[in-house]
């Protein structure tokens, strides 16, 4: 059940109204900070995990309050006030969305008094939806969710999703042996081990001579971003026609990891998760964009990039299946003055 596309107005930065048609293998948001990358992604997701609890058709209310307490916990807007994410304006208004999932539709309106109403009836799904922050979860595991759950910590629901989604126990049986072949290129060429939750802390199992199994914390940030995904996977959160959503993947990874990276973003949607990122990387957007460009690449799912623009009063967006079909690529526009700088300041 893939996301096939997205009608949105007058919500945080988008406030005229946008068509998004979304693909359904990669999907890559580029534009400056601030111009609605991660909040688009955000939205997505909210309306995707609420969606993992099925409700009846008799249920729009309960659904109702559901996706907006999700809302509130992900964006974190003052006092859990969902309305101040509809765009401002002088006087009372009300943001539209709709997402086309699986051939069926999920639209619903916010209004600045935060009232969510769902236009649609629920849908029923039992695909998982993983939300990577920019930054790992790994280190910070460690009681976290207990923390949460009592309210002592004032982090996006993203955070504590996450660590529920990491304690899941591992697979066994049909599904732990189709997974084996999506962690080897993981633990074999990245993590050079295997991650492991003892107690309340996750461990890397060194592949070497020795055997050494190193805590978390004694793991360079990059390499527990790529095991947090390899638990997810080993665990069955992170599963075969689910969504991943992963913000900034390319945050704390040296060039290597990323190219490594754009190769296992290609093999899980050819796998059949439908992935969604928000990036910054000229070396990421290049990887995944001479995938399509070139038949000789395997796996190569269909993708999908998309550009946000911040023009006059509202963010504007175009997309296309590879980067020389945007108009705009503020990546390489600013690689592209580094370089005219560089050659400037060389023939003076």
């Amino acid at each position: 059940m893939t996301v096939t596309s997205m009608d949105i107005q007058k919500f945080s930065v988008f406030r005229k109204p946008a068509h998004i048609e979304f693909s359904p293998g990669i999907n890559v948001f580029m534009g400056a900070n601030g111009s609605g990358k991660t909040h688009l992604m955000k939205l997505l997701y909210s309306v995707l995990k609420v969606n993992e609890q099925p409700a009846g058709a008799s249920a729009v209310d309960a659904f109702n309050d559901k996706l907006a307490r999700k809302i509130a916990g992900v964006y974190k807007p003052d006092n859990d006030a969902i309305g101040r994410l509809v765009s401002r304006q002088v006087g009372k208004g009300k943001a539209d969305i709709s997402l086309s999932l699986g051939g069926k539709e999920i639209a619903f309106s916010i209004t600045t008094q935060s009232n969510l109403r769902i236009k649609s009836e629920p849908l029923k799904s039992n695909k998982s939806a993983i939300f990577l922050p920019s930054r790992e979860v790994l280190a910070m595991y460690e009681g976290f969710i207990a923390a949460y759950q009592s309210r002592e910590l004032a982090f996006e629901e993203t955070y504590y999703d996450l660590c529920v989604a990491l304690s899941a126990k591992q697979l066994r049986g049909p599904k732990e042996k189709e997974t084996k072949k999506l962690l080897e290129p993981l633990e074999k060429d990245m993590m050079h081990g295997t991650i492991r939750l003892d107690g309340e802390r996750f461990y890397l199992v060194d592949w070497g001579d020795v055997g050494a199994r190193y805590e978390a914390h004694l793991m360079a940030e990059g390499i527990r971003k790529i095991a947090g995904v390899a638990q997810l996977l080993q665990n069955g959160s992170l599963m075969k026609h689910g969504y991943l959503f992963w913000d900034e993947p390319e945050a704390n990874l040296n060039p290597r990891l990323v190219t490594q990276i754009a190769s296992m973003l290609r093999i899980l949607a050819d796998w059949g998760v439908q992935i969604f990122i928000s990036t910054h990387d000229y070396l990421l957007t290049r990887e995944l964009s001479l995938a399509v460009e070139y038949k000789k690449i395997k796996p190569r799912p269909p993708t999908r990039f998309f550009c946000l623009n911040w023009e006059k009063d509202t963010t504007v967006i175009e997309s296309g299946e590879t980067l020389a079909d945007l108009n705009h690529n503020p990546i390489l526009e600013e690689f592209s003055a580094h370089y005219e700088r560089e050659e400037k300041l060389f023939f003076q």
